[in-house]
């Protein structure tokens, strides 16, 4: 009977921390549902400007509905959210932190050119690797024909190795570059991915100096050097980019056949990094607006639980940054400012 009873009690034991762990990810789930919901509503309702996202009153109200009036208002408002990847505490749930990533602030690896691939290559300076194989095969993967790079390889070099073939087409996700050849074997490149996002797969077009970390500042500006984005970043801070001649002027040169158009506006693609301030768990999705769209008006384009060895702790966030909850945007009447225009 003791015998029994102790294997009962084992049992019960076990029964219940597999109980409270259900919860636990229950809770999780839920809170990262909440959470995204909230992000779609206010990136959804309110405006987006050189500065970020505007979530405040407007400091000089829009007037007229017309076209010509929506495109002309000044949208500049008395609260701000940066999409730089600056963490905000969550209003609504102050144990969690997002941070929030303008698509168009990362190298699109979709579309990078190959001089681009490479000014990123060597700007991360991934040790023993070939920057030319790490080019030819992502160019090789994503185009369309059977046609081999000089350091590149198409679907006979995977079946070799046991791999899967190429998509020939657009990679789904930045991860999906794991399955290339010479990718797999760069921790310096993944390594960085996973602290905080520097590649995307976003639809979006265009390069937002505004929202861009230094690395790709220094991949997409010619003549740009590490130590020069990092004076950028800090300039812009206080003094958001306007246009290609204040970048050129801050960065000390003269912006000319750029083979990309400059964009300072953030983006229909935001990627999130949502942060469990108690745990440090932390989990990574690309969330684009499809305001086209009238039955689902956005979507997820994928979702990542980032590896423990890249989860550090926000405990010197400053809590008075916060990412508003719905109800400070609408208000208790309706009444607080809303972007409606467009």
């Amino acid at each position: 009977m003791g015998f029994a009873a102790a294997v009962l009690s084992e049992w019960v034991s076990e029964a219940v921390l597999n109980a409270i762990a259900i919860q636990d990810k229950t809770q999780a789930e839920l809170s990262f549902a909440n959470i995204r919901n909230e992000l779609i509503f206010i990136l959804a309702r309110r405006p987006k400007t050189n500065r970020g996202l505007e979530v405040g009153e407007f400091v000089s109200e829009p007037t007229g509905t017309s076209f010509q009036d929506v495109m002309n208002a000044d949208y500049t408002s008395d609260r701000l959210v940066t999409l730089d990847g600056r963490p905000h505490v969550m209003a609504s749930n102050q144990r969690y932190a997002v941070r929030l990533q303008d698509g168009k602030g990362l190298l699109n690896i979709n579309i990078a050119t190959a001089e681009h691939l490479g000014r990123f290559f060597e700007t991360i300076q991934p040790e023993g690797e070939n920057h030319s194989l790490l080019t030819d095969t992502l160019m090789d993967y994503r185009d369309e024909d059977d046609l081999t790079r000089l350091s590149g390889a198409e679907e006979a070099d995977y079946v070799r190795r046991n791999l899967y073939p190429p998509a020939n087409g657009r990679l789904m996700s930045p991860w999906e570059a794991q399955r290339i050849i010479g990718w797999t074997t760069s921790p310096e490149i993944w390594n960085m991915q996973f602290e905080r996002p520097v590649m995307t797969t976003c639809g979006s077009s265009g390069f937002n100096p505004n929202t861009a970390p230094p690395e790709i500042l220094a991949t997409l500006i010619d003549g740009l050097s590490i130590s020069g984005a990092d004076r950028l970043v800090e300039q812009r801070k206080t003094m958001p980019f306007r246009n290609a001649r204040n970048v050129g002027d801050a960065a000390g040169l003269i912006l000319v056949n750029q083979p990309f158009f400059f964009s300072f506006i953030p983006g229909r693609c935001i990627v999130v990094d949502l942060i469990d301030r108690e745990t440090n768990e932390r989990i990574r999705f690309s969330l684009t607006l499809l305001p086209r769209q009238r039955e689902q008006p956005w979507q997820i384009d994928y979702v990542l639980n980032i590896p423990k060895a890249y989860t550090g702790s926000l405990d010197q966030i400053d809590p008075e940054v916060t990412f508003p909850s719905p109800e400070e945007i609408v208000g208790a009447t309706g009444k607080a400012a809303v972007f409606t225009g467009l």
